[in-house]
């Protein structure tokens, strides 16, 4: 996978978001324990290497003979395509342009038959996509090739629009089909219970308690919470997804500098103060329970009104109301607010980076 601005700052977003990817019960368990990779796919030292750490499994059981048939078998049913002709499954091969598909599937010789991309909550970028396929283009030799993107049921709908994007451009499309986690995991369930292999199952069992971890802080998409619908059953990710957003915005300061205030469930608000943005005066940015209950987005940015009499409100407002948002704006308790919509169904990266979008032009225009 490609290095990505995502992927750098990771680490200052995993301490603001306070580890909200916690482990799930293991559905299989009686008791509801928690296999032992599971609980430490929790852990933010392994989170910054998980989707390696599940690749590298993978390309591991695959090596099994019957679990590399029957997923071969799966996935060119899926993809219209014979996946016959591999022969190993080989992780994290770097390329000339430096992309690193997840996955390779080479035949004998070492042509590439499919790549797999596997994501939890990194980006998945166009231009990953148009990277991946034109090294299908260039070592597939005699082979159609194809382009799996495996992903937790949440971002579904999110990578297969960015493939259809990327392939829709060419005269003549890859396979390609988008997997979910469980959907793979779930054929070699399959060849376990066939075989009554106990180790095999057990192997399994850590591998997708693992993936439900790492799968469980991915955001699935807010649909009718855009216009407040309710917007308290998914306060958790509400939540989330500001404190993420704002400490996007925090420059040299961090999260407990400016830390978030609120919570949505004692109080129907929570929301983070960001840098200045002149002298003493400030701006939050935040999810207000009372805007959601009107039918509205409960994502707002609120341009406080009290500059200590500095005069930075005043200014700050009238360029909001020369800009196009002047329709938007509006003034409760003598702040001025500005509406923060994102797409109803956008999930994970791509709904985290949609509400930073909204808050960036904001800002542009207060500190034109």
């Amino acid at each position: 996978m490609h290095p990505s601005l995502h992927q750098t700052r990771h680490r200052a977003e995993f301490l603001a978001a306070k580890v909200y990817c916690v482990a799930m019960a293991d559905t299989d368990s009686p008791d509801g324990r928690v296999p032992l990779l599971g609980q430490l796919a929790g852990e933010g030292w392994f989170m910054n290497m998980g989707e390696i750490a599940v690749t590298k499994s993978l390309t591991w059981l695959a090596s099994d003979p019957e679990l590399r048939t029957a997923i071969l078998a799966h996935l060119g049913m899926r993809a219209n395509i014979d996946l016959t002709g591999v022969d190993q499954l080989v992780p994290e091969s770097v390329h000339d342009d430096r992309s690193r598909p997840d996955i390779e599937m080479l035949d004998t010789d070492g042509r590439i038959i499919a790549l797999v991309e596997a994501k939890f909550d990194a980006h998945l970028t166009d231009g990953q996509v148009a990277a991946y396929l034109e090294i299908l283009n260039r070592r597939s030799g005699p082979h159609r090739g194809a382009l799996f993107v495996l992903v937790p049921s949440s971002r579904v709908d999110e990578a297969q629009r960015t493939l259809q994007r990327t392939i829709s451009t060419r005269a003549e499309a890859a396979a390609h089909a988008v997997i979910t986690w469980d959907e793979w995991l779930n054929v070699w369930a399959d060849v376990a219970e066939q075989t009554s292999d106990a180790a095999l199952a057990n192997d399994l069992r850590q591998l997708r308690a693992m993936c439900q971890t790492l799968g469980g802080g991915v955001i699935p998409p807010l649909a009718e919470t855009t216009a407040g619908r309710d917007w308290q059953e998914r306060a958790s990710d509400l939540v989330k997804i500001v404190n993420v957003v704002t400490a996007r915005f925090l420059g040299s300061l961090g999260p407990r500098d400016l830390p978030m205030q609120g919570n949505l469930v004692s109080k129907p608000w929570t929301y983070r103060y960001l840098p200045e943005i002149s002298q003493e005066t400030w701006v939050q940015v935040g999810v207000w329970g009372r805007f959601a209950d009107e039918g509205l987005t409960p994502f707002w940015l609120m341009l406080h009104k009290d500059d200590k009499g500095s005069g930075g409100f005043q200014t700050a407002l009238q360029r909001l109301l020369a800009s196009e948002l002047s329709r938007k704006v509006r003034r409760d308790d003598g702040h001025a607010w500005v509406p923060l919509e994102v797409p109803s169904d956008a999930s994970g990266p791509e709904l985290v980076d949609a509400l930073e979008t909204k808050v960036g032009a904001v800002l542009g225009i207060l500190r034109l």
